[in-house]
């Protein structure tokens, strides 16, 4: 009976002594992976990347590799922000030179008119007013365009309606400029394209294609539009003989606020090709272009037919 007693008590103090040992052993791991936790996120916290643990097949290893994704996260979000601040500082300084120019011609106009001149130069200081306020209301038209889609407010309403016409109403809002530079506008359709698009945004896209084919040819070129019926989609053409795109930059030309250096004197922000992208793609098309320098640019669009 007193050898029981005794092996009970050596047992009872053996596994006391254990119990110990490993309360000891998992205060110590806690205490360790407490420390190591904390220097992870002492890492994030400094913007640096989480150093890797020697051991890949234990919780901490496990936790610090979620910890370094979540770091890469946070740098690239970190790297768009400031590319998308950078761009928003880009576009502030274009609009303030854009919207500088014609507001000091203005100023120089009023002067002039504010003055004793001759009829005739008071019409021509009342006509250049006008070509400057039509300036500035581009500009901001733009700017409103831009906001509404970045802010989803843009909706489209697609219905059964002739795409003919609604290219036909495009080509007829570029006319005036055209004429002004003597470009031949020539357009070939079918006599009737009846697709389900939306009118109003699918002629600002195409306007904005054949207001830069416009733009961007020398006088006396020609601009030139089709319509043709695909088994799949309806494809809208509009091609130039102007200044062309080299082809590094015609993956480029789509992004917001991109402008080709060349161009920079000229009136614009940026934001037309961007806009004919996002509003044809809400409309489960796509569009692409095929360009050489100096041999002029052909922008192909393409609605689905169903």
């Amino acid at each position: 009976m007193d050898g029981w007693l005794i092996t009970a008590a050596v047992l009872s103090l053996a596994a006391a002594v254990f119990c110990g040992y490993r309360y000891i052993k998992l205060k110590k791991e806690v205490i360790e992976f407490s420390e190591k936790l904390e220097e992870s996120l002492d890492f994030i916290i400094a913007g640096k990347q989480p150093q890797e643990g020697k051991q890949t097949d234990t919780l901490f290893a496990k936790l610090n590799e979620k910890l370094t994704r979540i770091w890469h996260i946070f740098e690239l979000k970190g790297q768009a922000n400031l590319a998308e601040k950078m761009q928003l500082q880009e576009l502030v300084s274009d609009i303030s030179h854009q919207c500088r120019i014609p507001l000091s011609n203005q100023n120089i106009y009023l002067d002039i008119l504010k003055g004793e001149v001759s009829q005739g130069e008071k019409d021509d200081a009342v006509k250049s007013l006008e070509n400057q306020t039509i300036r500035l209301q581009f500009l901001m038209e733009s700017m409103i365009k831009l906001s509404r889609l970045e802010t989803g407010i843009i909706q489209i309403k697609k219905e059964e309606k002739d795409l003919t016409d609604t290219i036909r109403r495009a080509v007829s809002g570029v006319v005036p400029f055209a004429e002004k530079k003597n470009i031949a506008l020539s357009m070939t359709r079918n006599s009737s394209v009846c697709i389900r698009h939306d009118v109003k945004w699918t002629m600002e896209a195409v306007m904005n294609l054949l207001d830069n084919a416009v733009k961007y040819t020398s006088k006396n070129g020609r601009v030139e539009i089709s319509i043709q019926v695909r088994e799949i989609f309806a494809e809208i053409c509009v091609s130039d003989n102007g200044k062309g795109i080299m082809q590094e930059r015609q993956a480029q030309i789509f992004k917001r606020f991109y402008r080709e250096p060349e161009v920079h004197a000229q009136e614009g922000i940026g934001v037309g090709l961007y806009l004919t992208r996002k509003i044809i793609e809400m409309q489960d098309g796509y569009i692409e272009v095929a360009s050489r320098p100096g041999e002029g640019a052909a922008f192909h669009i393409y609605l689905p037919r169903q």
